[in-house]
């Protein structure tokens, strides 16, 4: 079958949606990150909305910091791909925003070059918390790629070390301002890159540390939008649509949101013509998404998992897993957080449940958990804090952790464990310490929080942990009651 690509823009298909730009006229003004396939579902899309109002400035070229097939399956597509919305009904698009696909390792120098030529105004990141090498909330100068940065400004291997270079290249140069946002899961995102990139800074160039002071913007966004890994079938009914083969299509739900900081320094695309949303302050655009939304998403990975479910909405599908995941957010997250001033804390909650439950997008337990170690410290441990200082006992929060221990001791027993720790969650399981809780909170940087010090909270973490191991989660669950 003949391969998806640019010849195939000349086509009228029946419930497919091509660009409506041609391809040598877009500028590629913004450079990404990270091009997987949450960014090609999500800011790409946004940037082919632009582009096909018009507003032809908006093209990306993408940057791979590690090898990645994305580059040899897209490259011969013209860097065309398709997106599949899924819902009660399918829609298909063809995405031609991505013109371009650096792999940084390979040609570091065109990277740089690229960061920091005039045309690019934008910077934009997809590359998951582990990109961003946090231990307990912090950067983790330990480690061996963050220290290669910090010892050699002339080989980057961190996000940090290509962006503090280009803006020492920037300032060399006299370019115009230029503004880097995080579209990742993570809380201040965008204050995490402006630490990581000025630690860099401050030790190699201090000079570009303060031209980057009026010149650099940092900022967060919020990003939401269901996307699970492409599978054989998503591969299958885009073939048999458009009559063509795409090596990487992306499918993803019919809801999209992006809330972005309106923090820009210099020109700054619109992406508010085509949904974006920018305001004053993200935090609690981040806060709702990450407690509420992220959260729950995590809880029900680590429970589907261990009753053997292959899907989110198979889990959900279970009225023990429903209610615990319902019950524990309404009683103990939301009493607790404080929700945008035109949010509905209850709505948006109903609404992520509905969305979970789509069986057309199937999202695999297994996905939703890979990097778990790095993704609790953000979506549970705030709640838990903030439910103790409201004179709560999160015992909700208490099960989920325990649950989750056993989705780390499972997953590692089978083979499954796709996490940073991975090797390290080995050892201590080989070792098989008396307190195996203790040294997964610590692990996960449970010391920094006030829980880790409550008697109360550890202890019932630890008997739901023996009661899920002794009795499997869902008997566990038929003896547990939400305070």
């Amino acid at each position: 079958m003949k391969r998806l690509d640019r010849s195939l823009l000349s086509n009228k298909l029946d419930n497919v949606q091509f660009p409506d730009y041609e391809l040598d006229s877009v500028k590629t003004n913004i450079v990404h990150f990270g091009v997987g396939n949450f960014h090609r579902a999500h800011q790409a899309v946004y940037c082919h909305k632009l582009l096909n109002q018009g507003e032809l400035d908006w093209g990306i070229t993408g940057v791979s910091l590690r090898a990645t097939p994305m580059f040899d399956a897209l490259a011969p597509q013209d860097f065309l791909y398709t997106e599949m919305t899924l819902g009660d009904t399918s829609q298909i698009n063809i995405i031609g925003s991505i013109r371009d696909i650096l792999i940084a390792p390979d040609d570091p120098q065109k990277v740089l070059a690229l960061l920091t030529s005039n045309n690019t105004k934008v910077v934009t990141t997809t590359i998951t918390e582990k990109g961003y090498y946090l231990a307990s909330n912090a950067i983790d100068i330990a480690h061996e790629e963050v220290a290669n940065d910090l010892a050699d400004a002339q080989n980057p291997k961190t996000i940090y070390g290509y962006l503090a270079a280009a803006i020492e290249l920037r300032m060399k140069a006299k370019a115009d301002p230029l503004t880097i946002v995080c579209c990742d899961n993570l809380q201040g995102g965008g204050e995490h890159l402006e630490k990581g990139t000025y630690m860099v800074l401050e030790k190699h160039y201090p000079e570009a540390a303060l031209w980057a002071k009026t010149n650099i913007a940092f900022v967060s966004s919020m990003v939401d939008r269901v996307t699970p890994a492409t599978s054989e079938k998503t591969k299958c009914k885009v073939a048999d649509e458009l009559g063509v083969y795409d090596e990487w299509p992306v499918a993803a739900e019919p809801f999209t949101q992006w809330v972005i900081e309106d923090k820009f320094i210099g020109e700054r695309p619109p992406f508010d013509k085509v949904g974006a949303e920018f305001v004053d302050s993200i935090h609690l655009f981040e806060q709702m998404k990450l407690r509420l939304l992220n959260a729950s998403h995590s809880i029900i990975s680590a429970m589907g998992y261990l009753v053997g479910d292959n899907f989110v909405h198979q889990a959900l599908a279970r009225p023990a897993i429903f209610n615990f995941v319902e019950q524990m957010v309404t009683k103990q997250v939301l009493p607790v957080i404080s929700i945008p001033a035109d949010a509905d804390g209850n709505q948006y909650f109903a609404d992520v449940i509905k969305r979970f439950e789509n069986s057309h997008l199937p999202y695999r337990v297994l996905q939703v958990g890979t990097d778990s170690s790095q993704k609790v410290a953000q979506r549970w441990y705030p709640s838990i804090d903030d439910g103790l200082a409201n004179q709560l006992i999160p015992n909700g929060f208490a099960f989920a952790l325990a649950a989750w221990a056993c989705y780390i001791k499972q997953a590692l027993e089978k083979g499954d464990l796709n996490d940073p720790l991975k090797a390290v969650f080995s050892e201590l399981l080989e070792e098989q310490p008396k307190d195996f809780i203790n040294s997964l909170l610590v692990l996960t940087g449970a010391e920094k929080f006030n829980f880790y010090q409550n008697s109360v909270f550890i202890n019932y973490v630890n008997d739901y942990y023996q009661h899920i191991t002794e009795h499997g989660l869902l008997q566990a669950l038929a003896s547990f009651t939400i305070k």
